[in-house]
């Protein structure tokens, strides 16, 4: 693999880290954007990134569950391959969006069984709220997307 692509999945994996995802699952996910096979195996994974099969097992995982990626076997091949998410964008996002509504249920839960109101109160109302204020908004945003989508697509 030439030196830009290395650059470039390190790149993605210090990337993934600032979303407090790990450098690897980062670093998987780069080296299948830059692939130049549609599909990739669990063994190229591993090749290619240097890493353990544990490493690229948990990295798999992650990835397939916040659906970046997705694992495929093919008639006859023992192996799994993965390749990156076929699902709609506002699929991956709305499935996002549901988890930060469900940590607003949470938090608000967490709120009601301290007994006095505090800045720590304050806060969690302020982000509870926003995360519900996000969850309410999000289809408003896919629904422009998709009527968007197009025109901006064929722009490229």
């Amino acid at each position: 693999m030439d030196n830009q692509k290395l650059s470039y999945i390190e790149e993605i994996g210090i990337f993934f880290e600032q979303l407090g995802m790990t450098r690897m699952s980062g670093r998987a996910f780069g080296y299948m954007i830059v692939s130049d096979k549609s599909e990739v195996s669990f063994a190229d994974i591993q090749s290619a990134l240097e890493a353990s099969k544990g490493s690229i097992s948990g990295t798999t995982k992650q990835l397939i569950t916040i659906g970046f990626i997705e694992p495929i076997t093919k008639p006859g091949d023992r192996k799994t391959y993965f390749r990156i998410s076929e699902r709609n964008v506002g699929d991956i996002l709305k499935s996002r969006i549901e988890l930060f509504v469900k940590f607003s249920t949470m938090l608000k839960k967490g709120n009601q069984l301290k007994k006095k109101d505090d800045n720590v109160s304050a806060w969690l109302h302020e982000i509870t709220s926003f995360y519900d204020w996000v969850g309410d908004e999000i289809e408003k945003i896919l629904d422009r997307w998709e009527d968007e989508k197009e025109k901006i697509l064929t722009k490229q």
